[in-house]
């Protein structure tokens, strides 16, 4: 039987992609293989968030190529998007872009029958319909995603995702549930709800009146046993009544929130051409919290911003301190080619570079302070992986502590109440 090796980088909507696409192969009689070297198809989905990202890709592209020559070789997402002469020099059969993954498996037997480069790639992105894979992307884990939105309309001043991945473009509602009911009898107890903009789900469907909570709400309606629901991430602006009315209503909504912030300072947020200022943001936790007194709230922000000076920045250290949030991820600002911030004067490298350090400093102060406020109590953890050597399981709690025990045998898929402190705590 042929074989398949699959590689995600960049976010969780790429994973789902991958998995979906492997899924699809699943059905036409391959197998996975583990090691790039043994696959008859490899499948990379690559990221170009950040100049970073792009040179991780290209480091990607070239590796594979030269360890497994003859495979067929399908390399798709915002990477090849914006440089699809590139993957396919450094040696993709086939390439695809942001749109189109639907079609892998034609599009690989085609290449295996013709033996002819393949590079499908939308010049433009910005009016698509949702690129429904038709097939559920089961996982290994026991935690399973699941996609219900691509695209952003957003056009943030720093971001070229909206050009990468096109126009915000929502899942039909009644996809969405039916992954959901077979994901609950496939034994999933966590569904993590992602998308590119999940937070613009909706607008594009109808009158635009059936939005994120709506659908949140009918999935948890529809398959009540569904033990935890995680959102991978979500716009302070879009978080409303009606959200807050879930985090309310329903306890198996996890107690974890990734809201990205980008600056503590509004003068910065402005120029990011974000829909929020600082006292925008800080009355939306407070809102959450007055529901959920422990909930995590996670973050992003960039560091170095064109035109920060330190007044802005301290401003953002500050804010995070009054903000309290559970963990930080701090990114140096990264020029994008084709965005308003690639135009303005980048900050100084060795600026960037102190600021990440002191911010991550701070996260790493209250990620530590916020996980000592558990210490002593029972938490649910739900299990994930196991370690045959040293025989360590290791699995999230619902407010996403990372948790490790000693344990004989494989816990994966079971919740188990663990004492939380310093000896289990693995993140």
């Amino acid at each position: 039987m042929p074989s398949y090796y699959l590689f995600s980088m960049g976010c969780k909507v790429n994973a789902y992609e991958n998995s979906a696409v492997g899924t699809s192969l699943s059905g036409h009689g391959y197998t996975r293989a583990e090691k790039v070297e043994d696959a008859d198809v490899i499948i990379l989905n690559t990221c170009s968030v950040t100049g970073r990202a792009d040179q991780k890709s290209r480091q990607h592209i070239s590796k594979f190529r030269r360890l497994n020559p003859h495979a067929v070789f399908l390399v798709m997402g915002c990477y090849s998007q914006l440089h699809s002469d590139i993957a396919a020099k450094l040696g993709a059969d086939i390439v695809l872009g942001g749109a189109d993954r639907d079609e892998a498996y034609e599009l690989i037997e085609r290449f295996q029958k013709e033996r002819t480069p393949i590079v499908q790639v939308k010049k433009s992105l910005r009016h698509e319909e949702y690129d429904e894979l038709g097939v559920t992307a089961f996982t290994d884990a026991s935690r399973a995603y699941l996609k219900i939105q691509d695209g952003c309309d957003n056009f943030c001043s720093y971001c070229l995702i909206p050009t990468l991945r096109g126009n915000s473009r929502s899942r039909k509602p009644g996809d969405v549930i039916r992954e959901t009911e077979r994901l609950v009898k496939a034994g999933y107890k966590e569904i993590i709800v992602t998308g590119i903009h999940i937070g613009g789900y909706g607008k594009d469907l109808g009158d635009g009146s059936y939005r994120l909570p709506d659908l949140l709400e009918q999935m948890l309606e529809t398959c009540p046993e569904l033990y935890r629901l995680r959102i991978s991430s979500i716009e302070e602006s879009e978080i409303d009544e009606k959200f807050l009315a879930l985090l309310k209503k329903y306890p198996n909504i996890v107690d974890h929130l990734h809201i990205p912030l980008q600056s503590g300072s509004s003068s910065v947020l402005t120029r990011m051409r974000r829909k929020y200022d600082t006292d925008a943001f800080l009355k939306k936790l407070e809102a959450i919290r007055a529901i959920r007194p422990e909930i995590a709230i996670t973050t992003d922000v960039i560091a170095g911003f064109p035109g920060e000076t330190d007044e802005e920045w301290k401003e953002t250290v500050e804010f995070c301190k009054k903000a309290n949030f559970a963990e930080i991820h701090v990114f140096p600002f990264s020029s994008r080619p084709g965005t308003f911030a690639a135009s303005l004067k980048d900050t100084d490298p060795k600026v960037k570079n102190e600021r990440v350090a002191e911010l991550l400093t701070l996260s790493k102060q209250m990620r530590e302070g916020y996980k000592q406020r558990f210490y002593g109590r029972k938490l649910p953890v739900l299990f994930e992986d196991f370690d045959e050597e040293t025989h360590m399981a290791k699995g999230h709690t619902s407010n996403y502590l990372l948790v490790s025990i000693p344990s004989e045998k494989s816990l994966h898929g079971e919740v188990v109440d663990v004492t939380y402190d310093s000896s289990v705590a693995s993140d």
